[in-house]
């Protein structure tokens, strides 16, 4: 099974959706809440030279965004649940 992270903050409706994608096609993903654990800003940084929220990865690989991830899914190259 693929590790999906990402990175959000609160009231990012962009965070939601890219959750409720995840969701809708039972992949499991850890969150990290940049508020909850402001730690894990530097740690994105380091991974991803991108600002915005949310931010995927994919297997330690920066997909992007909500819209870089829906794409994936549009083109059905997420991966597969197990």
């Amino acid at each position: 099974m693929a590790k999906i992270e990402i990175y959000t903050r609160p009231g990012c409706g962009y965070c939601t959706h890219v959750k409720r994608l995840l969701s809708s096609n039972a992949l499991v993903f850890i969150e990290h809440d940049v508020y909850l654990q402001p730690d894990r800003v530097k740690e994105m940084r380091r991974r991803t030279d991108k600002r915005n929220y949310p931010q995927v990865f994919i297997d330690d690989c920066s997909i992007g965004g909500f819209e870089e991830l829906l794409q994936l899914e549009q083109q059905q190259q997420l991966p597969k649940a197990l």
